[in-house]
């Protein structure tokens, strides 16, 4: 970890109100709160403070060159779980066009009209099982891309990618896809620091260490093209569902209280024509709503604490089958303040669920990824390193959502929990200060 938790807290959320008043947003029918800002101040504060107890800022101590990691057992656990994943995203999808995103839109639609009123969910059994099984997809791409010598490309497909694409159509959704692209950014970091270049080394290895060449570079280019695109194409399929692009700008500006025509916007439109405005207005709108909808909600929700309804897919959808009307009532104080539906960062999302009682979470959280950064940096055991990436995007995405409620976090950081557990440490024997002399054979 480059950065203490902290700090790249601080970082991302510095950016995050950079980028929302220097883009020409606009807020229409919604107002921005001093007080709304200082609860936000008030619970990045406490998530630092719980960071800087777990683990001062730190210089990188060397890690130990006698320890090995055996992922027998973690990769057993994995591939089953991937393999049941994509076999059940197969059966939930196999009457249905997934690839239609009209459809699928659609059908968000219809999901978020039955949790906004507590019915029962009615999503069939493979969905579920899917749900369960395809974030270890993630931790898998971390495995075979950060820890591996040599990572082999079938089994990153297979094993890592397929289950999270699967899941991706199966819902509809962007952020599982976000997710893993960010993961294997990651990952591919964690090598550097897993399989390091000695310096002055000039034994050449029989089979070198995977690189990422040029070759490489250009098929992760072209997934993260891939992805770009299909992001893109869901933005403006939904324009289209909606009646184009200048409607869709209506419709932000009414039903969400906000849009692209503040200063310098006329400059933007100029240049990138009304799709190319619309398309950056709604993709830096999806990352930085946090900070707009968590200042309403620091400001004007007086419903009750939800206790993980809103923030954790699996709480909400048990609540749903136990008593929806709780689930409907918090949902309706939600629409009373226009926010529901939309991304409430992290501190929004603990408020909510638990109002002030939420700066203890937040504190754990912070001291947490405060513990992993000082057990990364004593380099003592190599397996931390594989909660790294998830710690960071934690903090990176707190500006959606919690480490444990965005893309199906929870059951996430529980598969993370599982493969720690898992993997065993190995120490190699200490080599001997004299070689053994080669044996000849001798003849009586």
């Amino acid at each position: 970890m480059r950065f203490h938790p902290a700090i790249l807290m601080l970082m991302v959320w510095v950016a995050c109100v950079a980028a929302f008043f220097i883009l020409p947003f606009q807020l229409e029918n919604r107002v921005m709160s001093i007080y709304g800002y200082l609860i936000l101040f008030l619970f990045i504060g406490v998530f630092c403070l719980g960071a800087f107890i777990a683990g001062r800022p730190q210089v990188q101590q060397p890690r130990r060159t006698d320890l090995t990691l055996d992922f027998q057992l973690t990769d057993r656990l994995l591939i089953v779980a991937a393999l049941i994943a994509v076999g059940a995203a197969f059966m939930d999808t196999a009457d249905r066009n997934i690839l239609n995103l009209a459809e699928a839109y659609r059908a968000r639609s219809a999901t978020a009209g039955a949790l906004m009123s507590g019915d029962e969910s009615q999503s069939s059994i493979w969905f579920q099982l899917s749900f369960l099984t395809y974030p270890a997809g993630f931790i898998y791409l971390v495995r075979e891309i950060a820890y591996r010598p040599r990572p082999v490309l079938w089994k990153l497909g297979l094993y890592g990618l397929l289950p999270i694409v699967m899941a991706a159509l199966s819902m509809g959704g962007r952020s599982p896809l976000l997710y893993a692209l960010v993961v294997m950014i990651y990952a591919f970091n964690l090598r550097k620091q897993l399989f390091p270049k000695i310096p002055g080394q000039t034994v050449r290895r029989r089979r070198p260490l995977f690189k990422l060449g040029p070759a490489g570079k250009a098929a992760m280019g072209a997934l993260g093209g891939v992805m770009f695109i299909y992001f893109m194409q869901v933005f403006l399929t939904r324009a289209e569902i909606s009646g184009g692009v200048d409607a869709m700008f209506g419709i932000a500006g009414q039903s969400w209280g906000v849009n692209f025509n503040g200063p310098g916007s006329n400059v933007l439109f100029e240049l990138l024509g009304p799709e190319g405005a619309y398309l950056t207005f709604v993709s830096f709108w999806y990352l930085l709503q946090g900070l707009v909808m968590s200042n309403t909600l620091f400001t004007s929700y007086d419903g009750p604490m939800q206790f993980g309804v809103y923030g954790i897919d699996l709480i909400g959808a048990l609540m749903r089958r136990l008593n929806g009307e709780f689930v409907a009532n918090g949902y309706a104080h939600l629409g009373a303040v226009n926010v529901y539906g939309f991304l409430p960062s992290a501190f929004g999302t603990l408020y909510v669920d638990l109002k002030f009682l939420g700066l203890i979470p937040c504190f754990i959280w912070g001291w947490l990824a405060g513990k992993v950064y000082a057990l990364v940096k004593r380099g003592r055991d190599p397996r931390w390193l594989m909660a790294v990436p998830f710690i960071v995007m934690g903090i990176l995405f707190s500006i959606i959502g919690t480490p444990i409620g965005f893309s199906n976090g929870l059951l996430i950081h529980l598969w993370l929990i599982a493969a720690l557990i898992t993997v065993r440490v190995r120490v190699a024997a200490p080599q001997s200060a004299h070689p053994p002399r080669r044996m000849t054979r001798r003849w009586v």
